[in-house]
């Protein structure tokens, strides 16, 4: 290989997408999953060469089409990794020489924080040895697991782990607690809008929501007046799927402030924050 030339491999797999260039210089790959994602499409807000683009979300939702929530354009994009560092649910990866831009310190990247303080978490019986799973049972994202009542300097204590992976910083966890055990810094803030005279109740929303911070409510009475449409703010993760879904337009999502970290000053810097504070307003 010349040292200007570059060699471009796209393959497709079993949902899994693989598109490589590779350098003298540099090896750059990217990896989306399809099964991993929701078709938030935030990728596509974010994408600086306008190479990501949304499928019909609705018909993939309800299972009339197994085609990809999102479409890359090989021709456009350029291998930059911001669609991977903004990608909330891990569906994009971009790896430059086998490093992921994802948590790396050369790149911006989203700054949630989620504390665990073991000492708070308990038992639901000591006695029993009933371990306390409720963080676990609530995550929507299966990012908490129960890994077990551990005797620490002869004391039984009620052990977790969380795949941070998996974990989308929506807080579910951290309500769930009954002993405020956990502490949860969302990465986004802000409001989620429904406008209930336009919206047709169909639960689209409710149906592709990553969290189950929107939903229709149950009708306890038949003389009961309720909305069409509910949101939990709290456990919202203001990925935009619910906005992107509707048929009706009756959703709106305003995202206040984003978390993220600001990254080893670097060429490429500049892009990445402006990507980043595309989300907010």
């Amino acid at each position: 290989m010349s040292e200007d030339e570059l060699s471009y491999t796209l393959k497709f797999n079993e949902g899994i997408m693989l598109f490589e260039r590779d350098s003298t210089r540099e090896k750059r790959r990217l990896i989306y999953d399809k099964d991993m994602c929701t078709g938030c499409g935030m990728c596509v807000e974010a994408c600086p060469t306008k190479a990501v683009s949304l499928g019909p979300i609705g018909a993939i939702n309800k299972g009339f089409s197994d085609v990809p929530h999102i479409s890359i354009d090989a021709e456009k994009c350029v291998l930059c990794g911001i669609c991977s560092a903004t990608c909330l649910f891990n569906s994009i990866n971009v790896e430059i020489d086998g490093k992921s831009v994802r948590n790396n310190r050369d790149f911006v990247n989203y700054e949630g924080i989620h504390l665990f303080n073991q000492n708070k978490c308990s038992m639901k019986n000591k006695e029993k040895l009933e371990a306390c799973e409720d963080c676990m049972n609530v995550c929507p994202q299966n990012a908490i697991t129960f890994a077990g009542i551990k005797e620490v300097e002869g004391k039984n204590i009620n052990t977790m782990e969380r795949g941070e992976d998996k974990c989308v910083f929506c807080s579910a966890c951290e309500i769930a607690c009954p002993t405020e055990a956990i502490k949860v810094n969302k990465i986004f803030d802000g409001e989620l809008i429904v406008d209930q005279e336009t919206c047709q109740g169909c639960g689209s929303c409710e149906e592709i929501c990553p969290t189950g911070a929107i939903y229709l409510p149950n009708y306890n009475k038949p003389w009961e007046k309720v909305s069409k449409v509910e949101v939990a703010t709290q456990i919202c993760c203001f990925c935009s799927a619910c906005e992107k879904v509707c048929p009706v337009n009756a959703i709106t999502l305003k995202r206040s402030s984003v978390n993220y970290t600001k990254g080893e000053e670097k060429s490429w810097t500049k892009a990445w924050k402006k990507a980043f504070k595309s989300f907010v307003g």
